[in-house]
Order: C-alpha cells, then sequence, then structure tokens
C-alpha cells in the first residue's frame, strides 16, 4: 500500500470519528519566482528558480486553514503530485515536468528549477509562461502566470575628451541586471594599442566607466599625421552566456605637431629678416651713392 491510499484512509478514519469534521483543504497558493541572469538577451539560456509555499499556519485553522485542518486545530500537509512549465513561440523550456515533489507541511516551502531559452529574434519585452501545480489529495490544479523579462540592449560605448598620445572611451551598462567580465577589445588598420584589451569585470546597471588606450603608429618609425578609424567591441557575460556587441566605429584625428611647425618657419622667418636687412643696405648704399656723384656734378660746374 503505497503512502498516499495510506494517508487517504487515515483522513476518512478521521472524518468518520468527527475529529476532521471541520477539515477544508486548500492548495499552497504563495508562488514566487526569480531567474538568473535577471533579464535575457535574445539567445539567452536561464535558470528559473519557482518557489511553492504553503501557508496553511499564516491563515489558522477552520475554513481558512490553509493545507487542511480538524476542528481541534491540527494542521495536514499537502502533497505536490506534478509541476510543468509550458514553452512559447519566443521561449523554449528545456526542463521536463517535475513529478512526485512529495508533501510539503504548513510554512513549508519547495523550490523547482527550470530550464529556459529565449529565441535569437526575440524582442525586448515582459513575457508570461504558463506555470500548473497539480497536488492534493482531490488531485486540484493550481495555474498561474511566471513573467520573463527580455531586454536586447548590449553595453553601450561612446567617445570621450581624448588627449594628445591616448584615447578615451566611455563604457556604460543601460540594463536591468549586473553583467560580468566586461572587456573592450579595440582594432584599427596600422595603430598599436596599449593595452590590446581592457577588462573592467562587473558592470551593475546604469553604472559607466571612462577608459583610456594607448595610440601609436605600428611603424615605430613613425607617427600618426593622418586621421583613422577607430573600431571597439564589448565582450561580456550575462549570467552563463557570453556576447559580443556590434562594433562601434569613430575617427580619430592626431593632434597638429606645432614643434615641427615651428622649427619649419624658423629658416624661412630668418631668410626672410635677412632679405629685408640686405635690401634696407642697398637701398642706403644707392642713396649714398646718388649723394656723391650729384655733389661731383656741382663742383665741376661752379670750377
Amino acid at each position: 500500500m503505497n503512502l498516499k491510499r495510506l494517508i487517504q484512509i487515515l483522513f476518512l478514519f478521521l472524518l468518520a470519528s468527527g475529529y476532521a469534521a471541520a477539515y477544508e483543504y486548500r492548495m499552497p497558493v504563495n508562488i514566487q519566482s526569480t531567474m538568473t541572469p535577471a533579464v535575457l538577451l535574445p539567445g539567452d539560456e536561464a535558470m528559473l528558480a519557482i518557489e511553492l509555499a504553503n501557508g496553511a499556519a499564516s491563515y489558522g485553522v477552520g475554513k481558512d486553514a490553509g493545507a487542511g485542518s480538524s476542528a481541534q486545530g491540527a494542521l495536514l500537509s499537502t502533497p505536490l503530485n506534478k509541476t510543468s512549465l509550458k514553452s512559447t513561440r519566443e521561449l523554449q523550456v528545456l526542463t521536463e515536468d517535475r513529478r512526485g515533489l512529495g508533501m510539503i507541511g504548513p510554512n513549508d516551502k519547495i523550490t523547482v528549477y527550470y530550464k529556459i531559452r529565449a529565441a535569437d529574434n526575440i524582442s525586448s519585452g515582459t513575457y508570461l509562461l504558463d506555470f500548473q501545480v497539480v497536488g492534493g489529495y482531490d488531485m486540484t490544479t493550481i495555474n498561474r502566470e511566471i513573467p520573463i523579462k527580455v531586454d536586447d540592449t548590449p553595453v553601450g560605448l561612446a567617445r570621450a575628451e581624448t588627449a594628445t598620445s591616448t584615447f578615451n572611451l566611455n563604457v556604460a551598462n543601460p540594463r536591468e541586471n549586473t553583467l560580468n567580465a566586461v572587456t573592450i577589445v579595440p582594432s584599427a588598420r596600422g595603430i598599436v594599442f596599449s593595452p590590446d584589451e581592457y577588462y573592467i569585470g562587473t558592470m551593475d546597471p546604469d553604472e559607466v566607466f571612462t577608459i583610456s588606450f594607448g595610440i601609436k603608429s605600428e611603424d615605430a618609425a613613425k607617427t600618426l599625421q593622418s586621421p583613422a578609424n577607430l573600431s571597439f567591441a564589448a565582450k561580456f557575460k550575462n549570467g552563463d552566456n557570453w556576447h559580443l556587441s556590434k562594433a562601434y566605429v569613430t575617427t580619430y584625428t592626431p593632434p597638429k605637431d606645432n614643434s615641427t611647425q615651428s622649427s619649419y618657419l624658423l629658416p624661412v622667418g630668418a631668410a626672410a629678416l635677412i632679405v629685408l636687412i640686405a635690401g634696407g643696405y642697398l637701398y642706403r648704399k644707392r642713396k649714398l651713392s646718388n649723394k656723391t656723384n650729384n655733389k661731383s656734378q656741382n663742383e665741376n660746374r661752379a670750377s
């Protein structure tokens, strides 16, 4: 004889003897859920934990006794026979139905775990999965809807103020949940970055970091003189799921080297000054020569 049949016989005996005359059965109705990660990205897998609580003791005895009671205040445990979570087109349930979960006493809790996966083309929003609990001696069924949040927003990248030999980048987590192992990977033709990857680590919701990359030419004998396209991508984990954001592309324009320009203008300025001085000297010499000639001519006329 199994346990379920034995409990049924015991309950009928109590009912016949008057001890369970006030018995009224209640299934556990306190159902809560948590998910890791808390918010999915398209293609993510997550672990959904659904907690079933029997609040019988909190209702007292008699009609609102929860799992069941007698007129003398005895509380009975509730058997849980089956739980199921139904897939949708956007969200696939990877775990089979749970069966034979055992007895749950007043104020006891049982947690069942389901692995789910979001479709690759799922849109941002809140989705509802149908959850069903079958239990009690009369196989009562309770239906609930479990909310699942999806957000396709990745790590945000934006240009910050740039210094002479570095490129600064703002990195933001615009999501509702924490991201882990956030790493920024730069790339550009003919350019070497320092560091070659920037590891940030954990980023809380709405958190922003400003990071810096050193930039120099791939050819050590040359300096960067022309504008160059720089590309940055973010690697990160949402729960146990790895993601790579789309590349953020921006243009880096090297600052002008004023020292080179000054050294170039110096000889030009010196040459111009020499020309001016030479011109003034020749003009003065010519003027003195004309004055001397005029004086000689006047003396000849007087004689």
